[in-house]
């Protein structure tokens, strides 16, 4: 007879079909625990940008009710009413205002808790007032409280305080990697509470990169691949520059944008188009392989990330990929190796990475396996998990110390 699996309960903002790198992460980790099983309580279920409102006094009560395992949770009419004075005077009193949010959205979160539940593991989306109220349930039931920050290195001042206490006061952290770590150390979380995991990526499908190319013209050209939401910090711009400087020295491509829109992307594509530059937005799984299979490079040149997972599916297919020069970008991709760095912002540098990939087949063929192997050898479901199972019993097992200290004070 198999051997029951201990039950938690995961919270996060946005969960699929919403689409994203944390959405599909943690379904992926869910999907994949050996030892654990999680239920989920999400906000959304679709693709918003409205954070503070859509997490709020845009979020009424759904009909969906709960479908394996996943509740979408909604606000009644009087509680939105009682979160009207929080809101208006967010931004002014964060931390005062995302406390008094939490509380109202609290008992929502405390339904959901099973008698047999031994932890809550909250994954960061937006804004605070859900993680707060999770870390309030996991102390009210005595259970432990475990964070995924996904923390990109902006978040940072009295913006985000609300979060800051939510970082400092979880039993574990997990990190994406050792440069996320040192962040977190940096902004007061004592190092042993935190685990660096890594991440995985999703199983890759069999692509037809053929039936991809055929949306462009010259279906021959080179293909730059972005796959991720359209915001402006991923270097959506710069890399439509990038490409505009790179046909400029001759060398032809075409540039496919694969991701949801995003309030940014919708102006900028409406001002800028060109006939060899395809925006497709959210796409089926299939579509996605197809579009890896087709790519001669995937970049997604951002700002800030807290991992970046479609480099990792970009290797499942021996492609070269680029991404910005950010510490955490940094701990997944080998400059020179597996792909090339360069500097956030810099469309001439990335034009320049892009024709050395575009026109040295031999490196990006080299650079591709290079990346295989690395998903092969350490971005691998078993892996992640063993970590994040590890890390759930060091939670369980502070918590159980502090109980027995707490009794024997």
């Amino acid at each position: 007879m198999p051997e029951a699996r201990a039950r938690l309960l995961m919270t996060t903002t946005a969960y699929p079909p919403s689409t994203g790198g944390v959405q599909a992460h943690v379904a992926d980790l869910r999907r994949e625990l050996v030892h654990y099983q999680a239920d989920v309580a999400t906000l959304w279920l679709e693709n918003r940008t409205d954070w503070l409102l859509g997490t709020t006094l845009r979020l009424k009560p759904g009909d969906a009710g709960e479908h394996d395992g996943v509740r979408a949770l909604g606000w009644s009419g009087s509680t939105r009413l009682r979160m009207v004075p929080w809101v208006a005077s967010y931004y002014p009193l964060v931390p005062l205002a995302a406390d008094r949010l939490a509380r109202l959205i609290e008992p929502e979160v405390d339904r959901l808790v099973e008698p047999e539940d031994v932890l809550i593991h909250n994954h960061r989306i937006g804004r605070e007032f859900l993680a707060l109220a999770s870390l309030n349930v996991a102390r009210k039931r005595s259970l432990p409280f475990v964070l995924t920050p996904h923390h990109h290195p902006k978040w940072s001042g009295y913006r985000y305080s609300g979060w800051l206490k939510v970082y400092r006061s979880a039993d574990v952290l997990l990190a994406h990697t050792p440069a996320e770590k040192t962040e977190l150390i940096r902004l007061g979380v004592p190092p042993d509470r935190i685990h660096v995991i890594w991440c995985a990526g999703d199983d890759a499908l069999p692509g037809d990169g053929a039936r991809f190319r055929a949306r462009f013209t010259n279906p021959n050209d080179p293909l730059i691949l972005f796959v991720g939401q359209l915001y402006q910090y991923k270097g959506v711009a710069e890399l439509l520059e990038a490409t505009d400087l790179l046909r400029a020295r001759g060398l032809t491509a075409n540039l496919a944008f694969v991701g949801p829109a995003t309030p940014f992307s919708t102006r900028f594509f409406s001002r800028h188009s060109r006939p060899w530059l395809r925006v497709l937005g959210r796409v089926s799984p299939q579509e996605k392989w197809d579009a890896l299979e087709a790519a001669d490079v995937v970049c997604l040149p951002s700002r800030h990330e807290a991992f970046g997972r479609i480099y990792l599916e970009a290797w499942a297919k021996q492609k070269p990929v680029i991404g910005g020069r950010v510490p955490a970008v940094a701990d997944v991709i080998e400059d020179e190796r597996s792909g090339l760095l360069v500097t956030p912002g810099s469309a001439t540098e990335l034009s320049v990475a892009l024709q050395r990939i575009l026109s040295d087949p031999a490196l990006a063929a080299a650079m591709g396996q290079h990346g295989q192997r690395a998903v092969i050898e350490r971005f691998n479901w078993p892996q992640v998990v063993a970590r994040v199972e590890a890390a759930y019993d060091a939670a369980r097992a502070r918590v159980v110390t502090a109980t027995r200290a707490s009794r024997s004070a």
